[in-house]
């Protein structure tokens, strides 16, 4: 896009009567940032301040010092720049727009800690190899009637959830969902984003929703806004979502699984329609994926909680493993309804991760599985936890950074700086974790010991 297609696009909210415009900013974590802006500030040329703080909040907000962002360099800023591509009009806000930025350095170069340049110089190695890559999204969360009390209180799971499903698929029993999932899908197809399906899952108050395939960068785009969106419709009307990977011990948890392929002109690369079967390109894809599995846990299960939800009893893969249409293994091959629909889904993911991050690190290791010509294992048969010869991930955030930490196909494919960075995030997670164990006697600890030691 030429300067003045991106000036049109960017003045055609000014001519739609827009005048207030959200810049929106994926930070760190999977979440979504950013100012509120005059719509007249909003053109190809404006440079907006970033306070580079912005990648050095926790989940919570807590703020960690680093070589970026500190007390001895000031906070500085660096710019924000809008992505004229990503403009849309919110049908249910009045007058009212949202862009999503690119960060860079005050010399033009793209910022290293910004998920969106990591995930956009990847994509960019990706197509300079001939390969157009579509990812499509889906979630897993829980949906409740919020309570700002129980809230506060810290007992969340006293809040009734929406309706009184419990079983996946149901079309009965779902009335307030139905309404619900209709408003969704509607606002959301109102700014470009095609919700294809949106269903109960197992547990009361579980859903699950799946967004069309797009290209790598516009994937996770509408992934987090979709998920923002949500968010402040169900505020809207007295609920509250939660997309994280274990929210309730009794209950299922929330995946966040990915599925991928492979274009060129119009064909799908991932099929061989000689032998009816996934093709030489999807397999060394596919061989990349799992090699570097291990390296980038931290990057699909980002927090404490994420291994909360590791079970291969609830779909949930320990280890390293594939296989045809099997929910159990970490990478499932689909191979219907038809050739275009050929794919591998990546069920490792919970919906905490980063989806930028999380396709980053996917589209990174199959572009290395295509480069270095890999072969992946045999196809797992049955239950892929009980093959004792593959692989077992990290189970422990800590034990899921070291191994990022000391990825050298992390470090080829991510940079240095944003390694390092994300690496020391995750260190400054599990701090407060261990702070909290520390100033806190558990309900473990009080009923077994209380009056027995």
């Amino acid at each position: 896009m030429n300067a003045a297609d991106q000036q049109d696009k960017l003045s055609a909210l000014v001519k739609q009567g827009v005048d207030i415009v959200q810049m929106e900013l994926p930070d760190l974590n999977g979440g979504l940032r950013g100012k509120f802006y005059a719509a007249e500030k909003i053109k190809p040329t404006s440079k907006g301040g970033v306070c580079t703080i912005v990648y050095q909040f926790t989940p919570a907000d807590d703020v960690w010092m680093s070589e970026y962002s500190s007390y001895e360099n000031g906070f500085p800023d660096v710019i924000g720049v809008p992505d004229p591509d990503t403009a849309i009009v919110l049908p249910w806000r009045t007058k009212q727009a949202a862009v999503l930025y690119d960060v860079e350095h005050l010399d033009g170069r793209p910022y290293p800690l910004s998920p969106r340049s990591v995930l956009r110089a990847i994509e960019k190695r990706v197509a300079s190899a001939g390969y157009e890559a579509k990812f499509g999204v889906e979630f897993e969360c829980f949906i409740l009637h919020a309570d700002v009390e129980l809230i506060a209180q810290g007992a969340h799971h006293k809040m009734a959830p929406l309706g009184r499903m419990h079983h996946a698929y149901r079309l009965t029993e779902a009335n307030e969902l139905r309404d619900l999932a209709a408003e969704f899908i509607r606002r959301m197809k109102g700014v470009g984003i095609i919700i294809e399906v949106f269903h109960t899952e197992l547990g009361n108050g579980a859903v699950e929703f799946a967004l069309a395939p797009e290209s790598a960068l516009r994937a996770a785009d509408n992934a987090l806004r979709a998920k923002t969106y949500l968010r402040e419709l169900c505020k809207e009307r007295g609920l509250v979502v939660t997309f994280m990977a274990k929210w309730d011990a009794k209950q299922s948890g929330s995946g966040g699984h990915v599925h991928q392929s492979l274009w060129r002109e119009g064909k799908n690369l991932f099929y061989d329609p000689r032998s009816g079967d996934i093709s030489e390109i999807a397999r060394q894809y596919m061989a990349g994926m799992l090699t570097t599995m291990g390296d980038c846990i931290a990057l699909f299960r980002p927090v404490i909680n994420s291994y909360r939800r590791i079970d291969h009893k609830a779909w949930a893969p320990e280890n390293v493993s594939w296989g045809y249409d099997n929910r159990c293994a970490a990478l499932r091959v689909i191979r219907y309804p038809s050739e275009s629909a050929c794919r591998v889904e990546h069920r490792i993911p919970g919906a905490d991760a980063s989806t930028y991050l999380a396709i980053a690190a996917m589209l990174a290791g199959g572009h290395y599985g295509i480069e270095k010509k890999l072969k992946p294992m045999p196809a797992s048969v049955g239950n892929p936890s009980a093959d004792t010869a593959s692989e077992r991930l990290p189970d422990t955030l800590p034990d899921a950074t070291e191994r990022f930490r000391n990825s050298a196909f992390c470090r080829e494919y991510m940079g240095e700086e944003f390694v390092d960075h994300y690496a020391r995030s995750r260190d400054v997670e599990w701090e407060h974790w261990c702070a909290w164990q520390k100033a806190n006697i558990s309900r473990f600890e009080l009923e077994r010991y209380f009056d027995t030691v």
